[in-house]
């Protein structure tokens, strides 16, 4: 604990705890396919837009994407530019805005409780296993949980400090991150600033006018403002009306996508996202409104409380919604941890839940197999899960060190993430119907009636042009030897005649689809 402890104070430990959290976030990104429908349209639509040299435009197979904000894409370009258009170079800067959430949330959090519990916020931070596998995607949901925590802690730092640094901060990170989702990125800390500033008795007229709100809008306007306009021209602000009411209204307001649920589901999501440190988190919130007179600590509450509450009001229900709040509840896990706990005998009863967890979830990887046919192929994999138990079990051998005992569990859950990334996701990837079929579609003209997966556009490097059921005949007379990519159900509703044949079949990793291929028979000579 002595190296340890001589480890944080190091005057480079900062730039440490941003390596080791860059190649945790990075570790085998090379070796996983786009398989995700988001990673695949994400990683898409900035091929595109890197290949039209149109900065302006979002398009997806060529149609207008109004999903996203821009900012991930720009990074995305970025990096294609620099290493190609392979899924290394879609996910790096995810890796990259992961490692900095780490940073900004170890740098913020010394500064205002102490250096153990910032050591020990990073670590919860890098032990979860739901924030590794987050940051290894290329979705721009890591680009929005950076920009949202440094906002947050920029804001307290300013509220505290004065300093008029920090409110460019706050300011820039609140353009940056409407840029990476939208209006989230404002509206949900700016609720949050109001709660704090109510609740710690500060709303007033003086200390509003310290935080200069007419400054910081000419500088978010001035961030944002340029692009959302000439995008609203470029398009005729068709992207404007469908992003704003549809991905930010609508979203908030309706179900979207089948992604519903009561209100404690993000409650449920926040559980399992941040274990295996997650089971101490009912003691470390009592624990910490305990200590709520201290006005980190109150902010930190409010914080993540309202971003949980914020998510359980809305109708569409993800689970990396709620991943913004993992910063702050990380923190008052690790202010309980530094603060509260002495022996063992105060976390029994937690421990033990969490090593029921563990030893669910390798059966719960088995278990998972008769619900998806497409894992058959990794089942043994799942075998490797059986290390996060081992060593939980292993953890409690230092129970009368309970610092090393719950460095351990931390450690559970990186070596369980790595896992994931390494070991689970590369073997099922290879099971990806896109990356199975490539060879099929070599040099061949490419179609797709109705449906398709959307990880080809992103391989084949090229539009895949739609074909009506009553021009499927023409496109093959035109294109003898071409293919025609749909899905199971969509072919079976079409009843094509006997001249057409299934050329391959396959599950897509996930979703319920499933891809085929469908060529000209071959005639016998």
């Amino acid at each position: 604990m002595k190296t340890l402890e001589k480890l944080v104070e190091h005057t480079w430990f900062p730039l440490y705890l941003f390596v080791f959290a860059l190649a945790l976030f990075s570790f085998s990104s090379w070796d996983t396919s786009i398989f995700i429908l988001d990673e695949a349209k994400n990683a898409g639509c900035a091929r595109e837009m890197l290949e039209n040299r149109d900065w302006l435009v979002p398009t997806f197979n060529s149609v207008l994407r109004t999903d996203k904000p821009p900012l991930h894409y720009f990074f995305m370009m970025l990096s294609y530019s620099v290493f190609g258009v392979n899924p290394f170079a879609a996910r790096l800067f995810s890796a990259v805005f992961g490692a900095l959430t780490i940073l900004v949330s170890f740098q913020y959090i010394r500064r205002f409780s102490d250096l153990p519990t910032a050591f020990w916020t990073a670590f919860v931070l890098l032990s979860s296993i739901h924030l590794s596998i987050q940051f290894h995607l290329a979705v721009p949901d890591p680009y929005l949980v950076f920009f949202f925590t440094w906002s947050l802690l920029a804001f307290f730092s300013a509220f505290k400090t004065g300093r008029n640094r920090e409110l460019v901060f706050m300011n820039v990170a609140m353009a940056c991150g409407m840029l990476s989702k939208g209006l989230v990125a404002i509206l949900l800390p700016g609720l949050i600033f109001l709660l704090f500033l109510i609740f710690s008795k500060n709303f007033t007229w003086k200390v509003i006018r310290t935080l200069k709100p007419l400054w910081g809008l000419a500088i978010v306007l001035v961030i944002t403002f340029p692009w959302f306009f000439l995008n609203g021209l470029q398009t005729d602000w068709e992207w404007t009306r469908r992003f704003f009411l549809k991905h930010n209204l609508h979203r908030f307001s309706d179900t979207m996508e089948g992604h519903g649920g009561i209100f404690l589901v993000p409650l449920l999501y926040v559980f399992v996202g941040l274990l295996p440190f997650a089971v101490f988190l009912p003691q470390a919130i009592v624990y910490a409104f305990k200590k709520r007179k201290n006005d980190f600590v109150l902010f930190t509450l409010i914080a993540a409380t309202s971003i949980v509450a914020f998510f359980s009001v809305s109708q569409t229900k993800l689970p990396n919604y709620t991943v913004p709040a993992y910063p702050f509840l990380a923190f008052l896990i690790a202010l309980f941890i530094t603060q509260k706990v002495r022996e063992f005998r105060s976390l029994r009863a937690s421990y033990f839940v969490l090593l029921i967890i563990g030893i669910l979830l390798p059966i719960g990887g088995f278990v998972s197999v008769e619900f998806d046919s497409s894992l058959l192929l990794v089942k043994e994999s799942f075998a490797w899960l059986l290390v996060f138990p081992m060593l939980l079990v292993f953890a409690l051998f230092f129970r009368k060190q309970v610092q090393k005992m719950l460095l351990i569990v931390g450690f559970s859950g990186i070596v369980t993430a790595l896992i994931f990334v390494g070991v689970l996701a590369p073997r099922l990837s290879l099971q990806n119907p896109v990356l199975q079929s490539l060879d099929l579609l070599k040099d061949r003209e490419v179609a797709y009636f109705e449906k398709f997966n959307p990880a080809y556009p992103f391989y084949l490097k090229k539009e895949i042009r739609p074909v009506e059921k009553e021009e499927i005949e023409a496109f093959f007379q035109e294109y003898p030897d071409g293919i025609l990519i749909s899905t199971q159900k969509r072919i079976q509703q079409a009843s094509l005649g006997p001249e057409y044949e299934i050329i391959y079949e396959g599950k897509d990793l996930f979703e319920s689809p499933t891809t085929v291929l469908i060529a000209l028979k071959k005639v016998a000579d």
